[in-house]
């Protein structure tokens, strides 16, 4: 009977073995360093060798074992009486069989293909090592056994010094099997034959599972960024806001990658500054405080990757120069790493940051690179699609030279005013504003300076309005003034509305600088219109025109439609 060699070590784990030892494997032995031939034994099951060696002990009448070089247990038949119910169970007697197991293992050590060792307990053992992909994984032992007829007066002489029963102590020695000594080689050969053929099946089988759980785990995850992506695209077609389609790309992402979290930012219309785009899970005051940053190397990771236009990777925030003025920042959102990718379009124009923070230091694999790479696409895509929108919409409802309302959102506002006026029932008005003496302007310095007045003109307009009135070019040098929410009393809402006509007169009448530093004035007739509910758009621009002309008929600066 064998136990542990030099490379098996620790407490036996004999929990599959029908009758089992209680004594430890080679325990004066110092356990070996073979972490490759751990991980070889982990990915295989040996169930099946259980089978076989005891087959064999019905056959053979032999036990056998396969141990681990940790002294684990891997695979046993039963253990012969003898060594079992009696040898392992007095202490002389059971010394005995740990110099057996010691003297096996020690030979195993030192290279021998196989050692046989006669226990003086009268018993013999055998071992032999398994070697799988050139490692030494496990020993195989085969014992007890005779080579020859045992000496019955040694055995009878030995239950009496340690106390067994005689009678069923020599029962058990005639379980022992007599094995010639010849053959011993070629067993032992058949035997490890066998146990390595079917470990190997079971490793390759073992790695096939772990190959296709492994393909199973990508495609799952492949298909979870395709959802993800469709999910994105969807919402992007859908012409879903831009917040909205940030905020649902981060989360997807953090979902897909748990551990990190997911910033956005956009670059201003300045192209100097970075503004908040979406991460829900960083603390409000840590995005508020990177809200206007300006970008530049060695502005932490995203600072650096929009003015570099490169990926910035940043693996341990506290060691990073470009983190050391904003180390504070870091440790109120608790991050120590963080990986910025510039979000570029087509033409190479930076759009924004796409970034992923982790809590501790961490780098970033090729695969992960790869696919932040991919995520930055998709913000790139919302984001010029926004751009887009609102560049069609700036087209389709601005005038292009002021920037103010053209005359189609013009007739919308005046539409929900009308609206607004019959719910609140507060007045509103209407100006028509013509420029009296523009012509000349455009005469004499051209219609690039004719631009320029008009730009002023109507910076000094919407300077002089609240946000929620609107103030529209009209066409040429004629705009439109609207205003809403005015006074529930009629006599009131119109002595607004004068007031406010005489103070946009004396601002349109201040100079304006022209070409060769000389200046120019430009003085304004102005038709006015008060209405609540219950009009047309086209009646009531019809009826604020007609006020105007009626103003610049009389010489007068304003003029009521009544």
């Amino acid at each position: 009977m064998t136990k542990k060699q030099s490379h098996l070590h620790r407490e036996a784990n004999l929990i599959q073995m029908l009758d089992p030892i209680d004594s430890d494997w080679n325990q004066a032995l110092a356990a070996p360093d073979e972490t490759v031939a751990e991980e070889l034994v982990a990915a295989i099951d040996f169930s099946q060798l259980n089978s076989l060696f005891d087959n064999f002990l019905q056959v053979m009448g032999i036990p056998i074992a396969l141990i681990d070089l940790q002294g684990k247990v891997l695979a046993s038949s039963r253990w012969q009486q003898a060594c079992a119910h009696f040898h392992r169970q007095s202490p002389t007697t059971l010394n005995r069989c740990l110099e057996s197991d010691r003297d096996l293992a020690l030979q195993l050590e030192q290279g021998k293909n196989y050692s046989v060792y006669r226990c003086r307990n009268g018993l013999i053992d055998c071992a032999t090592p398994i070697l799988l992909e050139d490692r030494h994984i496990a020993n195989l032992f085969i014992g007890q056994f005779f080579t020859t007829e045992p000496d019955i007066a040694y055995f009878t002489k030995q239950a009496e010094q340690a106390g067994f029963d005689v009678t069923e102590y020599l029962a058990a020695i005639d379980e022992v099997p007599i094995l010639d000594e010849a053959k011993l080689p070629a067993l032992l050969n058949m035997l490890s034959a066998l146990a390595l053929q079917i470990s190997q099946l079971s490793l390759l089988n073992s790695r096939y599972q772990q190959s296709l759980q492994q393909t199973e785990q990508l495609v799952t995850a492949r298909t979870q960024e395709l959802q993800m992506q469709n999910a994105i695209l969807q919402q992007i077609s859908e012409g879903a806001p831009l917040t909205t389609v940030l905020l649902h790309l981060v989360q997807q992402v953090e979902a897909l990658h748990p551990g990190a979290i997911c910033s956005i930012l956009l670059l201003d219309n300045d192209g100097q500054t970075l503004r908040h785009g979406a991460a829900p899970s960083l603390p409000e005051a840590y995005n508020r405080a990177l809200d206007g940053v300006r970008i530049g190397e060695g502005v932490g990771s995203c600072g650096t990757a929009a003015f570099t236009r490169k990926t910035v990777i940043v693996s341990h925030i506290q060691q990073h120069p470009y983190w050391q003025s904003y180390l504070a920042l870091a440790e109120l959102a608790g991050v120590q790493a963080c990986w910025s990718q510039p979000v570029l379009n087509p033409e190479g124009k930076v759009l924004g940051t796409f970034a992923i923070y982790y809590q501790q230091p961490s780098e970033p694999s090729e695969a992960l690179l790869h696919k932040i790479d991919s995520y930055s696409k998709l913000a790139e895509l919302a984001i010029s699609r926004s751009l887009s929108s609102q560049q069609i919409r700036q087209l389709a409802f601005y005038d292009s030279l002021t920037k103010l309302a053209n005359r189609r959102l013009l007739e919308e506002h005046l539409l929900q005013v009308i609206a607004a006026s019959q719910r609140s029932q507060k007045f509103a008005g209407l100006m028509f504003i013509d420029l009296d003496n523009f012509k000349p302007v455009n005469d004499l310095y051209g219609h690039k300076t004719g631009d320029t007045l008009l730009i002023e003109v109507a910076s000094r307009l919407q300077l002089s309005v609240r946000s929620a009135d609107t103030v529209a070019r009209f066409g040429g040098d004629e705009f439109v003034v609207l205003l809403r929410d005015m006074d529930t009393d009629k006599h009131k809402a119109r002595q607004q509305l004068e007031a406010l006509a005489s103070k946009i007169q004396q601002r349109l009448l201040h100079p304006y600088p022209l070409p060769g530093g000389s200046m120019h004035q430009c003085s304004c007739s102005i038709g006015l219109v008060l209405f609540m509910g219950e009009s047309s758009s086209d009646e009531l621009l019809r009826q604020a025109d007609a006020a105007m002309y009626a103003a610049k008929k009389q010489h007068s600066l304003t003029s009521w439609y009544d």
